[in-house]
């Protein structure tokens, strides 16, 4: 028997979050959880009913800017108008200063949790833990308000392309940029996006008590082994066996768990699609402990710098791991130096940072006459998080993308009357 903790006891279930891009084995993971009865969640294949993720991402709404796009009052007292989104007036304070009357995210999300789990242990009275399949940006909310268990799943990601192409093939596959009529270079820039962006945030991980690592070939190699890990970790008594291999067998791409397992060597895999992933995920190959060419050249990251020119709206330093953004005004931005460049050899552009204010980042590049303008410019939404987001720009679908490009100008946490701060890990460009 393993271990019992004291947080057993606690009246709010204690999350086991699987944190991990798809075809890394999170579904198999769910079915083996699903092996000790005092974990709680939906055992209905591919265990994706994602209760957690759905009253964190309402918090968020409630507790976020008002003056929706998606939600109007009248669709509010509509009974049976069943649209949703942020609240929809404003929710700024008033013009005297008094605050509004609404709970943080913070507080809407610790009611709601109290709630679910007091439900749930109505029903499953041995119920002390919950687990799902998470994003990535759901540990770090969760962290604030109450304990957790997070384990990262991570696999080669060449093999991670291939396999969710095999999936897709076969039927519908959300969230794989793998629908019909998608180049190759499409869909592995946006595996190698998504990969990046678990990436990060499992390398933030590292230091902390509450989160252990799964490789995938550990798993199907030695699977009793990473089991135990598992039982030590979240205290648990799993027992993979018939039920996961089931799972394997109803959810796998390839003939058998073994022939999973480096399939990138002998499956057709264009050349083009294996550089760029190999390039844009260079150290997380190395530091998984994967197999990689000694010809292969880690993509550039540009990180801005004191040196740079940036407005008066706010500050860039340089900082052991990339820059430190600091943002007293409504349009911060820093002008990034290029080697020239032509436009049509770029098809991407990724920023990774966090921040603490700013509701969208965009990019500008210059007109014929070095201006920059509305015209020549591309905005994306940002919302402010402690976790590490990877912004994408795709700069090759704006018809004016076009010339030889020596600089670029990036407007970073914009949008805000409140002063803030933010981090930058690194600027990249992606090729076409």
């Amino acid at each position: 028997m393993a271990e019992d903790r004291s947080d057993d006891h606690c009246d709010l279930l204690v999350p086991i979050l699987v944190a991990g891009y798809g075809r890394v084995g999170s579904t198999a993971l769910m079915a083996l959880l699903g092996t000790d009865e005092r974990v709680a969640f939906d055992r209905r294949y591919p265990f994706e009913n994602r209760y957690l993720t759905y009253v964190a991402k309402l918090s968020l709404l409630a507790a976020g800017p008002g003056g929706s796009p998606h939600l109007d009052a009248v669709q509010l007292h509509d009974f049976t108008d069943d649209h949703f989104g942020a609240m929809p007036w404003l929710t700024g304070p008033a013009k005297d200063g008094m605050p509004v009357v609404r709970p943080s995210t913070g507080e809407w999300l610790s009611g709601l949790w109290r709630t679910f789990s007091a439900s749930v242990r109505r029903s499953h009275p041995h119920a002390t833990r919950y687990a799902e399949k998470a994003p990535f940006w759901l540990a770090a909310i969760v962290r604030e308000l109450m304990p957790c268990r997070v384990i990262h799943l991570v696999r080669d990601p060449r093999d991670v392309f291939l396999s969710a192409r095999a999936f897709a093939r076969v039927g519908p596959a959300l969230g794989f940029g793998m629908e019909a009529g998608t180049s190759e270079m499409d869909q592995a820039r946006h595996t190698a996006h998504g990969l990046l962006t678990f990436a990060e945030n499992e390398a933030a991980d590292r230091e902390r008590g509450d989160r252990c690592l799964v490789r995938y070939e550990d798993w199907a190699e030695h699977p009793d082994a990473v089991v135990r890990q598992l039982n030590r970790f979240v205290a648990l008594d799993l027992s993979a066996g018939d039920a996961v291999d089931r799972i394997f067998d109803s959810h796998a791409t390839s003939a058998d768990l073994g022939a999973s397992v480096g399939r990138w060597r002998h499956e057709p895999f264009s050349r083009e699609p294996r550089m760029l992933i190999e390039r844009h995920l260079a150290r997380q190959l190395v530091d998984y402990g994967y197999e990689i060419a000694p010809d292969v050249r880690p993509a550039e990251a540009i990180v801005p710098g004191p040196e740079m020119r940036c407005s008066s709206d706010g500050s860039v330093t340089s900082t052991a791991t990339g820059a430190l953004v600091q943002v007293w005004g409504e349009d911060f931005w820093v002008e990034l130096p290029l080697e020239p460049t032509p436009a049509d050899a770029i098809a991407e552009l990724w920023i990774c940072l966090r921040g603490t204010t700013g509701n969208h980042c965009s990019v500008y590049w210059p007109r014929a006459d070095g201006a920059y303008d509305e015209t020549h410019s591309i905005h994306v939404p940002f919302r402010p998080g402690s976790h590490w987001q990877i912004v994408r720009f795709r700069v090759d679908r704006h018809p004016l993308w076009q010339g030889v490009l020596s600089h670029l100008r990036l407007d970073l946490f914009n949008g805000t009357t409140t002063p803030g701060t933010g981090e930058v890990r690194w600027v990249r460009i992606v090729e076409s």
